[in-house]
This record gives structure tokens, sequence and C-alpha cells, in this order.
């Protein structure tokens, strides 16, 4: 599947279907009906049907320790025209403004890793089947106390073999749960803005640790935005140059650290870094990892890869990327 940026876990290439290109033992249609049942999903909570909404956030990370840290998320959008986003995670504040062409940013520091996190799960965590997810059934259940169909269906990287499920709310279409390898995602209290329907309750596990908690309201604002809100707030515009005929960076070398015979599981640490216009990956930082102690070597592997870089209007560029390193047998 593809999930948010990572790409790591479910997609669906329609082709599939189509073209018989199915490698799987599995019924076609039961696939079929999986898929319409995801992208169902995907078109009654997807947010660019609804153009003019003010998106208000309070969420929660909870450290290993037990610790908690709170934050807030706020968002004015002006469909077409721009958005304005707030985001406060202690002492970390940012106000970032684009306006048509253009970008303000108060921003001076790289940002927070809990910050892209969270975006990853607003409005709500979607995805879409792949050739690697293979379906086994579709199942009549309840999901917090409301009827549900939830999806069965096995992933395969390599040696790496997850069994996961998908679950659908059978009234509305929408996602309320998600169990993707070591990955839980809660979407609960569901309510409707304008066509869409948001759940106003998420709550994201790893390994079955709760880690974030979220709660989010939504409104359609009638009319126009203030122009107030997409005014620059770092009283300066910078510009942005859209992709028309982007190519994304393509990894050329991505060598993997030695493997080892001292465990029996393949870890994996994320790490978030710039892909520069030469190909050389720079400013890495850990995104996630359940293991600190192999931090440092993820940060100098990721800096031996080399990438064709990203493609932007016919001109090479510089991007940001979220780059997994597996550690076997580690």
């Amino acid at each position: 599947m593809i999930s948010g940026p990572k790409y790591r876990c479910l997609a669906l290439i329609l082709l599939m279907l189509s073209t018989g290109e199915v490698s799987r033992a599995e019924d076609v249609k039961l696939r079929e009906r999986a898929v319409q049942l995801l992208e169902i999903a995907n078109a009654v909570s997807l947010p660019g049907a609804l153009h003019n909404y003010k998106q208000t956030v309070k969420f929660r990370y909870y450290e290993p320790d037990g610790m908690a840290k709170e934050g807030t998320y706020t968002r004015y959008s002006a469909g077409a025209a721009g958005h304005r986003e707030e985001i406060t995670l202690g002492a970390f504040h940012s106000v970032t403004v684009v306006s048509g062409d253009r970008v303000s940013d108060t921003r001076t520091d790289n940002e927070l890793p809990e910050v892209r996190a969270l975006r990853q799960e607003l409005p709500v965590h979607l995805a879409r089947f792949d050739e690697q997810d293979t379906i086994r059934s579709i199942e009549d259940t309840s999901i917090a106390g409301r009827p549900a169909r939830c999806i069965h269906f096995d992933t395969q990287f390599g040696s790496t073999h997850q069994v996961n499920q998908i679950c659908l709310d059978s009234s509305n279409g929408a996602i309320v749960l998600w169990v993707v390898g070591d990955e839980r995602i809660e979407s609960t209290n569901y309510f409707k803005v304008a066509t869409l329907w948001e759940p106003g309750h998420i709550r994201r596990y790893e390994r079955g640790v709760l880690q974030l908690e979220i709660e989010q309201q939504m409104e359609a604002i009638e009319g126009p935005i203030d122009a107030n809100v997409l005014s620059p707030p770092s009283k300066k515009w910078n510009q942005l140059f859209p992709c028309k005929n982007p190519r994304r960076a393509i990894a050329l070398s991505t060598p993997m650290p030695p493997t080892d015979n001292s465990g029996t599981d393949t870890v994996e640490v994320t790490v978030h870094a710039w892909i520069w216009e030469d190909g050389s990956v720079r400013l890495p930082q850990i995104e996630s990892s359940t293991r600190p102690d192999l931090n440092e070597e993820a940060l100098k592997t990721v800096l031996t890869w080399k990438f064709l870089p990203l493609m932007c209007n016919d001109r090479v560029a510089t991007t940001t990327g979220d780059l997994v390193v597996h550690f076997q047998g580690r």
C-alpha cells in the first residue's frame, strides 16, 4: 500500500485488475470489492472537495518514558487561493501562509519529526492497495459499537510478511481502524462537514504503545476567507515554483548496513533528510526508531546513498524525503 509520503504500506494500482497481472492466489472479485471499499473511503474523506474551511486540532505525543507533549494545529483553507497553518508544540511555533505562488513562513529551524508525523494523520489516514497486497477476506463486524466491514489482507516486502486489516464504517464508508504491520490507527467520532466525513478523535499506536492522540474539528466557511488570514506572517514573501512536470528522486545506490546473526528480526529506522540537487543526501535526522542504539549508524548509512535528484520544470531541484534503513538480524 501507499500510505502518505513514506509509501511503506498499501497502494492500489487499479490497472492490476484490468491487465490480469495478479501474482497472488486471491479471488479477483474479492479484490475488486476491497478496492471499491477503499476508494469509497478516500472519496468520503479527502478534503479536496471542501474549499473554504477552518480546521482546529489539539494533539498529544506520548514519549517512551510516559511523559506527554501537547500541541495545537490550526488551518484556514481558501482552496486554490491558498491557506494558513499555525502549529505549536512546546517551544516550537510556526505560522505558514501560502497565497497563490507565494509562501511566507516564520520558521527558522527544521520542522519537528512530531509535526511531520502529525500531518500524515490529518484529517484522516488514507491509503490504496498495490501489487504487494493480497486480499484474504472481507468480513462484517462491529467497531466501537457501529457496524463495520473489515478487509483482511497480507503484504509481502521481500522476506517480511505482514498480516493486516482495514475496517470501514458500514454506514458512511469511512476508515475506522487501520492495522498494518506494527501500526494501529483508530479513527472515531466521525462528523460531517459539507459532503465529507472526518474523524473527531484519532489514536495512533506503534507496537501496541499509544504514541499520538488527536482531537479535531472542521467547519466550512461560507463566502470568501478574510484577506488578513492570508497576509504574510514573516512580513515578506518567497516565490513558489510548483512542478508542472515533476520526476521524483530515484534511488541509484542505497546500501544497507551489514547483516548480523544476533537477532532474527529486521529492524527499520526511518531517517528524514534532504536529497540535494547533486543527488547526495544531507541534513539527516531520525524520524522514527525502535532501536536508539542503531540511530547513529542509520544516519551515517543514508549519507552514503546516491539519487537521481528531483526534476522540477525540467531542472534538477532539492527535495526532502523519509528514507528507511533496514537492519537485518540486528
